[in-house]
């Protein structure tokens, strides 16, 4: 893990059916949210989907894209943030890391009315809002999708909400995202988070399954195992002189602790001219008839926010 800024570390708790993981966003967390001029608290909370994402993202069994997609009626009306997996390692060298980037959509006006009156975050997307979780695996499979209501204060109240509801599997969780403001009036952003969770037996004590003559055990070693994580500091998530490794053996080192390869993360967006042009040519000859009457068409990236400008006779080329 030496040299990472930016991961996802698995970890196991020994003598218990639990893995964790801890994902740090140290200069990521900047390549993504100072790309916009979005609010504090909409980057907050969208520099909390990234960690998600990622987290949820780096555990996937198979290969696909992992997005994470927050709406609802309030004054953010939608946060996205997805994870794309690094490429197969060949003899030539290690893993690329795996892709995150994220985005969010609000009204200016309605956002300053809600924070002026104290409003949680994630009642900041309003009282009727969801979160989906989809796995593309490419053109030729078939997708997975799990929607649940967004329930709670924050988006890891949300988060334990689709393991409770969905996957049916004891987890706790803990996210955080802040500004951090240097010197000259500069900002840097961290996020980071830590999940632990259950798992099928395997060896060793089976959390989900009581000792005989010891019914009570299994509660109280899961009791404790949360609540020992929920004493993480969001200082601890945030610090870049913290390790993921570090973190994790602070919290559970009665138990014992190993930890795995760290799985590296970036910002990556796929999105270039040539794709813009590609998208371009696939519009409805209704919109295309449109945009043609226009001196420039010009396409934003909602996620890397790059402006690419044609000219309608490039831009509807092969039209």
């Amino acid at each position: 893990m030496s040299g990472l800024a930016d991961y996802a570390l698995p970890f196991r708790i020994e003598g218990h059916n639990v893995n964790g993981r801890v994902v740090k966003l140290n200069s990521l967390a900047s390549d993504v949210l100072l790309r916009h001029d979005y609010p504090e608290a909409v980057s907050r909370l969208l520099g909390e989907a990234l960690v998600l994402a990622a987290m949820l993202g780096t555990m996937l069994k198979f290969d696909g894209r992992f997005i994470l997609q927050l709406q609802g009626s309030g004054p953010i009306t939608m946060l996205m943030a997805d994870y794309t997996p690094a490429d197969k390692a060949d003899e030539n060298g290690p893993d690329t890391p795996g892709g995150l980037r994220g985005f969010a959509q609000y009204d200016e006006a309605a956002l300053a009315a809600a924070l002026k009156a104290g409003d949680t975050p994630l009642a900041l997307l309003g009282d009727k809002g969801h979160m989906a979780f989809t796995v593309d695996q490419g053109p030729d499979m078939e997708r997975y999708q799990g929607i649940v209501p967004l329930e709670g204060d924050t988006l890891a109240d949300a988060a334990l909400g689709y393991f409770q509801r969905s996957e049916q599997i004891a987890t706790t969780i803990k996210l955080a995202a802040a500004p951090l403001l240097l010197s000259g009036g500069k900002t840097e952003w961290r996020a980071g988070g830590i999940v632990v969770q259950q798992t099928a037996a395997t060896g060793g004590i089976d959390i989900e399954t009581p000792p005989e003559g010891d019914p009570d055990k299994v509660d109280d070693d899961w009791n404790r195992l949360e609540i020992l994580l929920q004493t993480t500091q969001d200082s601890e998530l945030l610090d870049g002189d913290v390790s993921g490794e570090q973190l994790a053996f602070r919290l559970f080192h009665e138990d014992g602790v190993r930890v795995f390869e760290a799985r590296a993360l970036q910002f990556a967006c796929p999105c270039t001219r040539q794709r813009v042009l590609n998208m371009l040519a696939g519009l409805s000859d209704g919109d295309r008839e449109e945009m043609q009457a226009q001196e420039n068409v010009e396409v934003r990236c909602e996620f890397c926010n790059e402006n690419y400008l044609f000219e309608p006779s490039e831009a509807f080329a092969a039209g």
